[in-house]
């Protein structure tokens, strides 16, 4: 029903409850407290002030739903102006009929009929057109502050929802550019091996296989489980590890993962291309790779040292936005739209080495 979804919803549920305050709790405590004071004041009667509280909500409901959201907050103001003015001159018939009607009520009390009765003819008896304009006039600030509260909430969740669009779509593309250059990267590895006629080739196809599956399902997802995607790594350090000699050492260690975690697939992949890219694809002789990774709670905590080649130690090659290849800086824009102000990411080198650290607090709500 449309009604239903129309009270369902939270601005109205904001708007139906500000009404009810402000109309009929206030007005009743307002005559507890005149009573508590002011021995002499009428006593407190709950359905006479239900009954003319319900009287000023209808007059007061269409001035915020016609003129307020409708005039004034569409900077139609002369409208309003004029609208307005005919507003207040018919809250006098309002008035009369409204008193006509609660006098002829069975279901209220005979004093409140009475007194409908006795504010009737005084009303129409009178020749002269008055209402308390202070009255007025702050009964349509308040109103104009409450659409206006509406209006700027709806508009921060409207905000709100079109930036997470927009950084679906970008995560989406920083994906999309992302597997190319891993597809070109791992068919690469295996041309070199072919061409190597290397034993290990077969294998190798095997295992690529698995990472192509991975990425082609698994990264659609806008989350994975923390173990699953490391274990997409290890795969693929296995898989580099195949193109080197028995000298070089290659370490990939976890500790205190678990499926309790979820992260954005293939996040950190290009840090562990870029590790062999630079640490080990010019080496030829000896060389290390160390890439540690353990959470603690909810704060990964990654770890990756690479030694330098030799020929190019005495060259300064910085890890950082402006000199990384197209991987680097994707992670590092995914790093800022998924974990704003919730990661670190330290560089150092010397002319032997290049280590990486990296912390993500994984369960940021900001």
């Amino acid at each position: 029903m449309p009604f239903k979804k129309t009270l369902s919803n939270k601005y109205t549920q904001i708007e139906v409850l500000f009404f009810i305050c402000y109309f009929l709790l206030f007005r009743i405590l307002t005559t507890v407290e005149y009573n508590f004071y002011e021995t002499s004041y009428n006593p407190l009667n709950i359905q006479a002030e239900i009954v003319y509280g319900i009287k000023a909500i209808i007059p007061a409901w269409i001035c915020y739903k016609t003129l307020i959201q409708r005039l004034l907050f569409r900077k139609k103001y002369l409208r309003f102006f004029l609208f307005y003015v005919l507003y207040l001159l018919l809250l006098k018939l309002y008035d009369l009929g409204s008193f006509w009607i609660i006098s002829n009520l069975n279901f209220v009390s005979a004093d409140i009929q009475q007194d409908a009765r006795t504010y009737f003819l005084t009303n129409i008896s009178s020749n002269r057109y008055h209402f308390a304009s202070v009255y007025m006039f702050r009964e349509l600030i308040l109103l104009s502050a409450l659409a206006y509260f509406i209006r700027s909430s709806k508009l921060d969740k409207k905000i709100a929802e079109m930036q997470k669009e927009k950084l679906q779509s970008e995560l989406k593309y920083l994906k999309v550019q992302l597997q190319p250059h891993f597809f070109f990267n791992t068919l690469n590895n295996i041309y070199a091996l072919t061409l190597q006629k290397s034993a290990e080739a077969a294998a190798l196809v095997a295992k690529h296989a698995d990472m192509m599956r991975y990425i082609l399902y698994e990264s659609s997802s806008p989350s994975v489980s923390l173990k699953k995607e490391l274990l997409f790594l290890q795969n693929y350090v296995e898989v580099e590890r195949v193109r080197y000699s028995e000298k070089i050492d290659i370490l990939f260690e976890t500790q205190g993962i678990h499926d309790g975690v979820q992260m954005e697939p293939l996040l950190l992949l290009p840090l562990i291309e870029n590790t062999f890219k630079h640490g080990l694809r010019e080496e030829t002789d000896t060389g290390y790779i160390h890439i540690i990774m353990s959470l603690v709670n909810t704060v990964l905590s990654v770890e990756i040292e690479n030694s330098k080649p030799q020929r190019l130690s005495h060259v300064a090659m910085p890890l950082s936005n402006k000199t990384a290849g197209i991987g680097v800086q994707n992670m590092i824009r995914r790093l800022d739209m998924l974990y704003p102000k919730n990661y670190t990411i330290d560089i150092a080198e010397d002319v032997s080495r290049y280590e990486v650290r990296l912390t993500i607090n994984m369960n940021s709500d900001d």
